[in-house]
């Protein structure tokens, strides 16, 4: 009887079991938000340590093609684009693939991996996805209409997608320069009017007389548009949210001399401003113009 009674006296009530479950809970709610920073923490740092690889890619690039940088594709994520659409002719010998903005770089100045394409925290762009590193290998090793794998480029779903956003104000089929303040010269921003039909938009951007918003990141005036020592040149995604490498409230963003670091998005502007991911084609609205506002506050940010 004494044993059974002592045995009694151990056991758990049920306030207990409550009380322990409350404080573990407790626990669990103070816990989770810094182990979600930490996590974040460390996407934003691979996703930097991306760009700064990018960077050396880059570096050799101009380094062996006169410090021409890769020519600029009609859509920024894309790692190849059919060349029917990046060269804006019809000739059926075009159709085959052609390796565009960061794509070119793979895999002689990046190695055989292509890991570096993805940024982490990117929600659309997935590294193993129908659009990942897979797809860009297949359409490297299979570039050309004629080879029985060739993937039509006209399929644009089927086009390798990137997860950086590179050299948004060149136009396309057009070569930033390794130049600093030189990137982005006029015949490389002002593109082709026999090809696209009009100037590219960052070039009407650049001359608008108006300050498109001057509420939004600016001000920014036309004599200081696109003037800058040193000009983003890759950028981890600014676009739709669906399409965001967002960071902690900023980005991380690669500049004209190869370096790479975060800026901030101030009060979340950025981020709310929900921008198109596809080309802006046209230069009709303020959405238009916050594209290039945003390209702008990264080049002052650097």
């Amino acid at each position: 009887m004494r044993r059974g009674t002592c045995d009694r006296n151990r056991a758990f009530t049920l306030i207990e079991v409550l009380v322990v479950v409350a404080i573990i809970g407790l626990l669990i709610a103070v816990l989770l938000p810094t182990l979600r920073l930490a996590r974040e923490q460390s996407r934003a740092t691979v996703c930097l340590s991306n760009l700064k690889q990018q960077g050396i890619g880059l570096s050799a690039y101009s380094a062996d093609w006169k410090r021409l940088l890769p020519w600029a594709g009609s859509f920024r994520f894309s790692l190849m684009e059919g060349l029917y659409y990046v060269l804006g002719d019809k000739h059926p010998e075009r159709h085959n693939w052609g390796r565009v903005n960061l794509g070119v770089l793979y895999p002689k100045y990046t190695g055989n991996t292509g890991m570096l394409f993805y940024c982490p925290g990117n929600r659309y762009v997935d590294v193993n996805g129908e659009n990942g590193l897979k797809r860009l290998r297949h359409c490297h090793l299979h570039p050309s209409r004629g080879d029985p794998e060739y993937l039509d480029a006209h399929n644009f779903p089927l086009s390798p997608f990137g997860a950086y956003a590179y050299a948004v104000p060149a136009a396309p089929a057009a070569s930033p320069r390794d130049n600093g303040a030189g990137m982005f010269p006029p015949d490389v921003v002002r593109g082709n009017p026999l090809l696209e039909g009009d100037v590219w938009p960052y070039w009407k951007y650049l001359n608008d007389s108006v300050d498109p918003d001057p509420s939004f990141l600016g001000p920014f005036p036309k004599r200081a548009r696109g003037k800058h020592n040193l000009h983003a040149l890759v950028s981890d995604g600014y676009f739709r949210r669906d399409y965001y490498g967002y960071h902690i409230r900023g980005h991380n963003v690669l500049f004209s001399d190869f370096h790479a670091r975060r800026v901030t998005d101030p009060n979340g502007k950025i981020y709310n401003a929900n921008l198109t991911a596809m080309r802006p084609w046209t230069y009709d609205t303020i959405q238009d113009a916050k594209v290039f506002q945003v390209w702008d506050y990264f080049s002052k940010n650097n």
